[in-house]
């Protein structure tokens, strides 16, 4: 095995840890990390480390969309790891300018991994053979022993994982794959085994993360044979160290190890934790009306992406927009977007359109998820239309990268109305384009689809023109499938409110109370009161502004919260939400 390099992925979890609201901490080459996952299913590795005063922050909270350090109180956004909010600064609109240090995180094959540099191109997992083969996480276990000793032992001994398939040694082959990854195969075909991937936790100690691939799902006492061959092979394979006077142990190291450095961690230079300065690099004419951007950082790199995101872009007009990113998993210079011209424009889409060319700076957000592509054991059905192709299409791009089962179907006023061409070729038949059908046709095709598919393995995804998402909900229910199960984003909102009753509103942090008179918003009420609530569409769609909730009785009006998120009572979109009860607490 090769030394550390810091531009290299490395495993340092599996997926399973990161539970939801749950911080974990472990350590690469010495660096120790914080990991989480933020209620948008994106992971973090942060130092662990608050800037403020350095308590680990696997210690603090994670509250959904931001990590607080347990000492002060300082909290940290997902994403950025920009300063959000200081006890001490209550009001202030930028509270600190401290931001914790992150590193690259990935999520493949069951895994999270993370490098400390600049990594080029996919985590290194190992290739196997296709053919009905089920993929498991096994275990993660520590061990005592440099990564070169224990990536030895796997190769030299590991042949004593066969007793885990009921077969003799001399049956299985291993082979080191990568720089840090053994591979164990079982039989002629190779499609059943366990893959070892290897990280380097400091210079005395490595964790080795297990994955099995089998031919039917993993069994009860396939588990416990593995972890009886596991615990047996760990305990082996330190046995020699262990069983030497420490004096000479202390001595061997000093004298052969090497250890593994501890990079020096530099924050990356922001001028605001939840904006980026972007360059147009490039720009697509796709059809008469779309037109795609590529928006290359300034002085940042990309942030974790992940399907369904979407970032708000200050347009030269002035006026904020909300753009689906379309990144596919191996994009990475530039977020891409695409921009439909709008005929009744009110100065977002014209402006984007005429003011827009190669060379322009534009402001725009920290990317954010409001609709998800959840892993769950369902088979994915993608349905857009129109523009809404842009969000269905990196939902696309990623499960095709990932080999998993799929199928899209994209509805078009015609051929020359189709953008992204090469993008929906390199799909291939996972892609069926539907073209020229009137409010009926499309409602009688959507229902041909869905007759097709079982209710109890489908998750349908859906992204358009509002009537053509309330068709699939209404279609898609109708055939069976849970209504949790149809998930939608839409680009615009009818039901937005004109007034309505007057309400109190209480701020937990600070104290403050104030009135939302009947002809005021929320968030108009909350800015004029000096609170700082982040808002970008203001038509509930977009998620930006929302709010924790901690008593009131909501009336709901966005478009972004769940049905579930709904009646849980905990969240408000207040730019076009209210409250139906006298007083309202919100947890700011």
């Amino acid at each position: 095995m090769s030394s550390f390099d810091s531009n290299r992925w490395y495993p340092i979890s599996s997926s399973e840890v990161l539970s939801e609201r749950h911080v974990y901490q472990t350590s690469l080459a010495g660096q120790e990390l914080a990991v989480w996952r933020d209620d948008n299913g994106i992971a973090n590795a942060w130092e662990n480390r608050c800037p403020h005063r350095g308590l680990r922050l696997s210690l603090g909270v994670n509250l959904g969309h931001e990590l607080r350090c347990q000492y002060h109180g300082w909290t940290y956004e997902s994403g950025s790891g920009g300063c959000t909010f200081v006890p001490a600064h209550r009001d202030a609109t930028e509270p600190s300018k401290a931001c914790v240090s992150t590193f690259a995180v990935r999520e493949a094959g069951g895994l999270v991994w993370a490098s400390l540099g600049a990594p080029v191109g996919d985590p290194p997992l190992i290739k196997t053979q296709e053919g009905g083969t089920i993929f498991t996480f096994m275990r993660s276990l520590p061990f005592n022993l440099p990564v070169a000793e224990v990536a030895k032992g796997l190769l030299e001994d590991g042949v004593c994982f066969a007793e885990c398939f009921d077969q003799e040694p001399g049956s299985v082959g291993l082979r080191q794959f990568g720089n840090d990854s053994v591979a164990l195969s079982v039989g002629e075909n190779g499609r059943s085994g366990l893959h070892f991937y290897i990280q380097p936790h400091s210079a005395d100690k490595t964790i080795v993360h297990v994955n099995a691939l089998l031919q039917e799902p993993v069994s009860r006492s396939f588990v416990e044979r593995f972890s009886h061959v596991f615990g047996e092979f760990r305990r082996a394979l330190e046995r020699p160290r262990v069983e030497q006077p420490v004096t000479k142990v202390a001595a061997a190291r000093k004298s052969t190890q090497t250890p593994v450095p501890v990079p020096v961690v530099v924050a990356v230079p922001q001028t605001s934790s939840a904006e980026y300065r972007c360059k147009v690099t490039s720009r697509v004419q796709e059809t008469g009306d779309i037109v795609s951007f590529g928006l290359t950082p300034i002085g940042r790199t990309l942030p974790q992406l992940t399907p369904g995101m979407h970032v708000s872009v200050t347009t030269p007009s002035g006026v904020v927009r909300q753009y689906s990113v379309i990144n596919g998993p191996h994009e990475r210079e530039a977020f891409l977007i695409g921009v439909k011209r709008e005929l009744q424009s009110l100065g977002g889409s014209r402006s984007m359109h005429d003011d827009v060319k190669e060379g322009t700076e534009l402001k725009i957000t920290v990317p954010r998820n409001g609709f998800p592509l959840r892993r769950n054991g369902r088979t994915p059905v993608l349905i857009a239309g129109g523009i809404g192709i842009t969000p269905i299409l990196a939902m696309a791009q990623a499960l095709n990268a990932s080999g998993d089962k799929y199928a899209m179907h994209y509805f078009v006023r015609g051929p020359e109305h189709t953008p992204f061409e090469e993008r929906l070729r390199t799909l291939g038949r996972n892609v069926f384009i539907h073209t020229g059908l009137d409010v009926e046709g499309t409602r009688r095709r959507l229902e041909e689809i869905v007759e097709k598919l079982n209710p109890e393995q489908t998750e349908v995804y859906t992204c358009g023109p509002g009537p053509m998402i309330d068709t699939v909900k209404d279609v898609a229910c109708k055939r069976g499938i849970p209504e949790e199960s149809v998930r939608f984003e839409y680009f615009k909102n009818t039901d937005i409110p004109t007034g309505g009753d007057a309400f109190e509103v209480t701020l937990a942090k600070s104290g403050k109370t104030f009135m939302v008179p009947s002809d005021k918003t929320l968030l108009k009420a909350c800015w004029d009161e000096g609170v700082p609530l982040e808002a970008s569409c203001e038509q509930g769609v977009c998620g930006t502004c929302m709010t924790a909730v901690l008593s009131g009785e909501l009336e709901h009006h966005d478009t972004y919260l769940s049905k579930r998120e709904r009646e849980s009572g905990k969240w408000i979109m207040p730019c076009v939400s209210r409250c139906k009860s006298q007083k309202l607490v919100l947890d700011v």
